[in-house]
C-alpha cells in the first residue's frame, strides 16, 4: 500500500490523543502528509438563544480550535511529518469526516474509539461505525488503551483473518505493506462450522474431532498464500473473533488487517458481525480494508 494521505479526524478527546500517536508514526514511515481535521458542531438545543450568538460563538470557537491544532501540527512537523489543519462547521461529525474524506482522498482514516458506554456503544450506530461504512478509504481504529507501534519503520507482527477470498487477499496484500523490515505476517483461519448434533453421541463436539487432518490441510493452505512471505500461521476451531483475539495475545501482535466481505460491504458485515466484535474487542490497532 502507498500511503500518502492520512486523514485524522480529532475530537481532541484522550482516546484521538492517543490514535494521533499511532497516525504519525505511520506518516513518518511512510512519508505522507498527515491531514489533521476537527469538526465543529453546531448545537441546536436551544436554536433562539445560539441564532443570536451565532456568528460571535462560531468565530471564537474556530480561534480556539485552529490554536490547537496548529500546537499539534508544530509539534508533529518538529518530527518531520507534513501537516496540514483544517476545521469545518456542521452538525454530523460523520457527514463532515465523510465530507472531507471524498475531497482529500485519503489512503487511510485514522480514528480513535471512545464514548461513555464503551467502544461497543460508540460503535453500533455512531461516528465510527459510519465512517467505517462510508469511508472512501481503508479505516484504522485504535482504542485509548491499544499498543502503539512506534520507532520500528512499520508493524513487526500483523494477524490476518484469512477465510480464503478475495477480501482476505486484499488485506494480506495490505499487510505485506505494513511490515517492519524484520516484522511477520500471521495468518489465521478458524474454522466456525458446528459440529452436527448427530456425532455427539460419539462424542464428537469439533470438526478437529471429526476430521484429525483438517487443521494440517488448512495450514498448507495458509503457507500458499504466504507465497514466501515471512510469517506464521494458525488454524484454529470456535468462535471466530474470540480465536483471533486469542492468536493475537499469544503471538504479541500489533495490528489486526481484516478485509469486509459481503454484498453490502462494511455496511452489512459491521453489525453484528466477526469485524464489528473484532473492532470492538481488540486491545490492538484494528485496519478495516475497503
Amino acid at each position: 500500500m502507498d500511503i500518502k494521505k492520512i486523514l485524522f479526524p480529532t475530537d481532541f478527546s484522550e482516546s484521538a490523543h492517543h490514535a494521533l500517536k499511532q497516525a504519525v508514526e505511520l506518516a513518518l514511515v511512510h512519508r505522507a502528509t498527515l491531514f489533521i481535521f476537527h469538526a465543529i458542531l453546531l448545537h441546536t438545543d436551544d436554536p433562539q438563544q445560539l441564532k443570536s450568538r451565532l456568528n460571535e460563538y462560531l468565530d471564537q470557537l474556530e480561534k480556539e480550535t485552529l490554536e490547537r491544532l496548529q500546537s499539534k501540527s508544530d509539534e508533529i512537523k518538529g518530527r518531520g511529518v507534513a501537516v496540514e489543519i483544517s476545521t469545518e462547521k456542521s452538525v454530523s461529525p460523520f457527514e463532515v469526516i465523510i465530507d472531507k474524506a471524498n475531497t482529500i482522498r485519503p489512503d487511510l482514516i485514522v480514528m480513535g474509539t471512545h464514548g461513555r458506554s464503551g467502544v461497543g456503544k460508540l460503535l453500533l450506530g455512531s461516528v465510527a461505525e459510519k465512517v467505517l461504512r462510508h469511508a472512501p478509504c481503508h479505516v484504522l481504529t485504535l482504542r485509548k488503551d491499544s499498543a502503539i507501534a512506534e520507532g520500528s519503520g512499520g508493524f513487526e507482527r500483523i494477524i490476518v483473518p484469512v477465510d480464503f477470498t478475495d477480501h482476505s487477499r486484499r488485506a494480506l496484500d495490505l499487510a505485506s505493506t505494513l511490515l517492519s523490515k524484520n516484522g511477520k505476517l500471521i495468518l489465521v483461519h478458524v474454522v466456525a462450522t458446528p459440529i452436527h448434533p448427530s456425532f455427539y453421541a460419539g462424542g464428537v463436539t469439533r470438526m478437529f474431532q471429526l476430521d484429525p487432518d483438517l487443521p494440517s490441510r488448512i495450514e498448507a493452505n495458509l503457507n500458499e498464500w504466504l507465497g514466501g512471505l515471512p510469517g506464521d500461521v494458525v488454524a484454529a476451531e470456535g468462535e471466530v473473533h474470540s480465536e483471533l483475539m486469542k492468536v493475537s495475545e499469544e503471538k504479541d501482535a500489533q495490528l489486526v488487517v481484516i478485509g469486509t466481505r459481503g454484498l453490502g460491504g462494511v455496511e452489512h458485515f459491521l453489525v453484528g458481525s466477526v469485524t464489528e466484535k473484532i473492532v470492538r474487542l481488540s486491545k490492538i490497532p484494528v485496519l478495516t480494508v475497503k
